[in-house]
């Protein structure tokens, strides 16, 4: 096997590992919620934390949402109703319009969210250990190849 090769099965472990100790979380009732859940329970938990305005200056809509995870509408949707469904956010119609849903977490998904947050807190803790652990040098070069590798599909599109 190639010295290329040996990287790419590094990558790919690296990457269903990350994959496998992050984005995915398993509640007390073995339900779990996937990447795209867990995200949107960590961003509507921040935004309500860091914006205590945010109920009057930007509702947490489909739309909004969308835009900020740079999904489409149907992904969120499909991804909101199974987080509504599993009772870890609630959907409100505005009250000037009708058309519009805003979304909050409920309690238990604020306790979900907090328990992703911490996950990816963790293993960023553990990456940035692992990191140390280079020369100013190595991490210079690391940070080369994964920018690079990063921006392959640009030169393929």
């Amino acid at each position: 096997m190639s010295e290329s090769d040996n990287i790419i099965q590094e990558l790919n472990t690296f990457v269903h590992t990350y994959a496998a100790n992050s984005e995915f979380i398993r509640t007390t009732t073995v339900q779990q919620i996937n990447a795209t859940q867990a995200h949107l329970l960590m961003l509507l938990h921040s935004q309500s934390a860091t914006n205590t305005v945010l109920a009057d200056t930007m509702k947490l809509t489909n739309t909004v949402l969308a835009d900020t995870m740079k999904l489409t509408k149907p992904a969120i949707t499909k991804a909101i109703k199974n987080l509504i469904t599993h009772g870890y956010v609630i959907s409100t119609k505005d009250a000037t319009d009708k058309r519009s849903v805003h979304y909050t977490l409920t309690p238990k998904g604020v306790k979900l969210a907090w328990q992703h947050e911490q996950s990816h807190q963790n293993l960023h803790h553990d990456i940035s250990a692992t990191v140390s652990n280079f020369t100013p040098e190595q991490q210079a070069t690391i940070m080369t190849f994964l920018e690079q590798i990063n921006h392959l599909k640009d030169n393929h599109s």
